[in-house]
């Protein structure tokens, strides 16, 4: 996965932030997910079009043709996110795998590191705070605080392959590790 750093305007991190909210996701997802509907549709403000009166057709059109595209097989973006899918779950099976025989050895303790796991290989880098508050929810019933819940589950990270602090209070996935066992 590639990793970009982009400068948006107050008005546009404004719409990704109440965007990420409204769907309960990461800022990079919601982001992640705009590139990808613009790459599918070909709606991207490229300058391209001289009026909007033009722009709004013409848009029409190339969505259409696309559609056209896809209804009769000539896509494979299809394809290529359906590879994708089965390669994020081959890598978080091989991550869980590393859980076999080794603490932590509750079910909702296994499932909260693997949910960091995750989480990570979904956004990329996060900071602990962005963590703990994300995966907290899921695990209320297992564990009397947020802190609790992270302490609990982030001691077990430096024995796993594949999941690693990258920074002071910043974490990250290495899916090459994990398939490899490196």
């Amino acid at each position: 996965m590639q990793r970009f750093s982009v400068s948006v305007d107050d008005d546009l991190a404004g719409w990704i932030e109440s965007k990420a909210d409204e769907r309960g996701v990461s800022k990079a997802k919601t982001i992640r997910d705009a590139v990808e509907t613009a790459q599918f549709t070909g709606l991207v403000n490229t300058g391209e079009y001289d009026t909007e009166q033009e722009s709004l057709v013409e848009r029409v059109e190339d969505l259409e043709a696309r559609l056209d595209a896809v209804e009769h097989g000539s896509d494979s973006s299809s394809n290529a996110t359906d590879d994708t899918e089965d390669s994020t779950q081959d890598v978080v099976a091989a991550f869980r795998g590393q859980l076999e025989g080794r603490p932590p050895t509750t079910e909702h303790g296994e499932a909260a590191v693997v949910g960091v796991f995750e989480l990570l290989l979904e956004n990329g880098p996060m900071k602990t705070k962005e963590l703990r508050e994300t995966i907290y929810p899921d695990f209320e019933a297992e564990f009397a605080s947020a802190n609790s819940m992270w302490q609990s589950t982030q001691r077990h990270f430096e024995n796993l392959e594949g999941i690693k602090k990258v920074g002071y209070g910043e974490w990250d996935v290495d899916p090459k590790q994990v398939e490899s066992g490196e």
